[in-house]
């Protein structure tokens, strides 16, 4: 199960999970038929499931997978099932609503209720006996956060001799139940991190894990109120001191008041934590300190990653924490009924094994080919970085911390050079010269077009006139040869069949008369085929003159449009 999600459909590429992303475990490509639209997925094998990019995302384009889907099942259908429940549940859910919430899970299903502030107590106590049984000699990492250990394993496999070798307290309480209760059904874990899921299916101490966001949307749909009252008590006991372990050097507080000769430090946030565990690799041993108690999330497992929407402000939490501590302190000096908490650790000396709460961890570290100088200097050239300066500009646009950061990125296939605001500016101030031109082209090109049309224009004036002038002829022309055919009419009505020698002067003057009238009108006829013959071939050479300038018009015309998708491929 791939445990954080990507919606690619509301994805915009804004690059706020790349920023946040401890390990570079983002995909940034471009969207499929697009040249500016980016989407953002994961490589789940990179991934540490911190679940700092579904906190970043502002876009519902990153969500995470749980077991919400099985516990629901099972708790409809009042399976018998075992819940364990983080002690984050007292912030997650304030003022008395998480002894409603777990009282109502009780109710609707067939369910024993665990706190694992309780295992969270054995996890003190078998940290305390291993540093005790190494002669407080041995340095280590402390391992309740998933993420962390998800960090060590894939990127720093060489800390892995560091990491504590006891269980998470969820893993202890997991352990306690089934070793010295015999608690043999599936169990849940109810808690705030979306690592967990992770946790409980590499140790297999717990099965499952449901996270309070996707839990507290459950139950309002099946209409929980948080408005009643509800008794509550934990089957078994309750959490003492490892109530604090949500808070910021949880670990390190309780540990301390077992041993106070240890030396704790502790680091929490994405933001300082990797490098904190970077810089711990390079020192030695003898100025580490003996316990480095690490979280994930910088205000502890409080403000987890799947924390419910409606979570109470980070004062409000410390307030609670501050109370919860407080009441160990009464506790531990005065008792509960008299006795005091520290009573529990003496029962675990007499009743627990520290090996029953052993764990070991194996690398699982994600290879990366790491690119040569030559390598670096091709993908920065193609990225317009010509120069050292440019390919240190480090601005964090593309959502790296440095350039070179995104040329790896590049040649691991991981993100792409559109994704470089120093690209796209080159990108744009090139566009912009080719547009320049193009536009350069485009203003020449309609003043031809310009003077091309007024040809046209005037063509077309000289056709309309010859044209007018010719249909004038034409009626001239078709008037003068109706004469003549009217003059030939009455020559053959008169001479037709008469011969020479009968014929009398008159009608020989006649005769003359008439031939003359046929020699002018045939003249009239000549001039003015001759007229309608230059004026046709005027009107031709005008309508070849029309056609070559609108022909030469055309080929503008494609020019100009050649240039304008020239550009826009350029753009």
């Amino acid at each position: 199960m791939q445990i954080v999600t990507v919606n690619e459909s509301n994805c915009i590429g804004c690059n706020a999970c790349v920023r946040v992303c401890p390990v570079h475990a983002n995909v940034t490509r471009l969207k499929e038929g697009t040249t500016d639209e980016f989407v953002t997925t994961i490589d789940s094998n990179a991934c540490i499931n911190c679940g700092e990019c579904v906190k970043a995302c502002m876009h519902h384009a990153r969500g995470y997978n749980d077991n919400i889907d099985e516990f629901t099942k099972m708790l409809e259908n009042k399976e018998p099932m075992v819940v364990i429940v983080a002690p984050a549940v007292r912030t997650s859910f304030p003022n008395g609503a998480w002894r409603v919430l777990l009282s109502w899970i009780r109710e609707h299903g067939n369910c024993k209720i665990y706190d694992v502030g309780f295992g969270a107590d054995i996890c003190t106590y078998m940290h305390n006996e291993y540093m005790k049984r190494s002669g407080n000699s041995k340095k280590i990492v402390t391992q309740p956060c998933p993420a962390v250990v998800n960090y060590i394993q894939k990127y720093k496999p060489e800390l892995i001799s560091y990491l504590s070798p006891v269980m998470s307290p969820a893993g202890c309480l997991a352990m306690w139940l089934k070793k010295y209760r015999g608690v043999k059904e599936p169990m849940f874990m109810l808690s705030p991190c979306i690592a967990k899921t992770s946790e409980a299916a590499r140790e297999k101490a717990f099965d499952y894990n449901v996270t309070f966001r996707h839990l507290e949307k459950y139950v309002i749909k099946k209409g929980l109120h948080w408005e009643q009252k509800a008794q509550f008590e934990f089957d078994e006991l309750e959490g003492g001191i490892g109530r604090l372990y949500p808070m910021p050097g949880g670990l390190k507080e309780t540990l301390q008041i077992l041993n106070q000769d240890l030396i704790i430090r502790n680091a929490e946030g994405p933001h300082t934590l990797y490098d904190r565990l970077e810089r711990y690799a390079q020192t030695e041993d003898r100025k580490k300190p003996d316990v480095l108690d690490v979280l994930n999330c910088e205000f502890g497992c409080n403000q987890g990653t799947a924390v419910p929407e409606t979570v109470a402000n980070l004062m409000e939490v410390e307030s609670i924490m501050d109370n919860i501590s407080l009441s160990n302190a009464r506790e531990m000096h005065g008792g509960f009924l008299g006795i005091g908490r520290l009573k529990r650790f003496k029962e675990f000396d007499k009743t627990l094994s520290l090996t029953d709460f052993m764990t070991e961890y194996h690398s699982e570290r994600v290879r990366q080919a790491v690119p040569t100088a030559n390598d670096y200097l091709e993908i920065f050239h193609s990225m317009h970085k010509m120069d050292a300066s440019e390919q240190a500009i480090n601005c964090g646009s593309c959502g790296y911390k440095t350039c070179q950061d995104m040329a790896h990125a590049i040649f691991l296939g991981m993100n792409v050079k559109e994704n470089c605001i120093h690209f796209l500016k080159h990108s744009l101030k090139d566009s912009y010269r080719k547009l320049r031109d193009v536009y350069g082209a485009c203003v020449a090109e309609v003043q031809e077009i310009g003077v091309v049309s007024q040809q046209v224009q005037e063509s077309q004036s000289e056709i309309l006139d010859a044209s007018t002038d010719i249909s004038d002829k034409a009626v001239k022309l078709s008037g003068n040869i109706a004469r003549l055919q009217k003059l030939s009419e009455t020559y053959l009505e008169q001479y037709q069949g008469k011969q020479v020698e009968t014929m009398t002067l008159e009608d020989f003057v006649k005769m003359q008369k008439f031939i003359a009238a046929i020699s002018t009108m045939s003249k009239s006829y000549y001039d003015v085929a001759k007229e309608f013959e230059e004026t046709s071939g005027n009107i031709q050479h005008q309508i070849q003159s029309m056609t070559e300038s609108v022909t030469n018009l055309s080929g503008i015309s494609d020019g100009l449009q050649n240039v304008m998708l020239e550009s826009a491929k350029n753009v």
